[in-house]
């Protein structure tokens, strides 16, 4: 009796082993893809006219600071060389001139560098925008299960992604297909 339940006991062990088998076999792999956002915006058509934008505004506002700056280091020069000619009054008054230049010249670098950030927002946001929709569509459409992004390689990736085969890489095709959803 006691030979037939340890057989019964076994043989119902085995029976659910063999059912959880198909189970716990591996899951269907699914279609991985890679791409290069920085390579993406280097070529396309749109995000390079809106970095031209927005280099033409740097380059404005970097034309306008050199004076500025050149401006504020002759100050400087001057208080250094003649400074010790000077009395303590004169090399007060220049010092506070100094400063308060100092001071203005952030501020307005300051100023100049949310302007930009806004400017980039409002041109680069809805291309941004437009790629994620893009990258969704082809990964719905191609059947991939995972879209990785892989700008860098190697341990300086920050995106953690440490190695890709480039056959995996779709950046030409996402590029070309947010050029076309760009132009309508």
């Amino acid at each position: 009796m006691k030979i037939k339940f340890i057989r019964g006991l076994f043989l119902v062990c085995v029976a659910l082993c063999a059912s959880l088998v198909p189970a716990l076999a591996a899951p269907e792999k699914g279609k991985v893809a890679t791409i290069s956002v920085q390579k993406i915006l280097g070529s396309s058509k749109a995000a390079l006219d809106a970095q031209k934008v927005l280099q033409a505004e740097v380059d404005k506002f970097q034309a306008r600071f050199k004076v500025e700056e050149d401006a504020i280091a002759a100050l400087k020069n001057e208080i250094e060389k003649k400074g010790s000619a000077w009395s303590d009054e004169v090399r007060a008054e220049k010092g506070r001139e100094h400063q308060k230049r100092l001071r203005d010249y952030g501020l307005k670098t300051e100023d100049a560098k949310l302007e930009i950030q806004q400017l980039e927002k409002k041109h680069m946001e809805p291309i941004l925008k437009q790629l994620n929709d893009v990258i969704a569509e082809i990964g719905k459409k191609n059947g991939y299960s995972l879209i990785l992004e892989n700008t860098m390689k190697g341990l300086r990736n920050r995106t953690g992604l440490l190695y890709a085969d480039d056959t995996l890489d779709i950046s030409d095709q996402v590029q070309k297909a947010l050029d076309v959803h760009l132009k309508k």
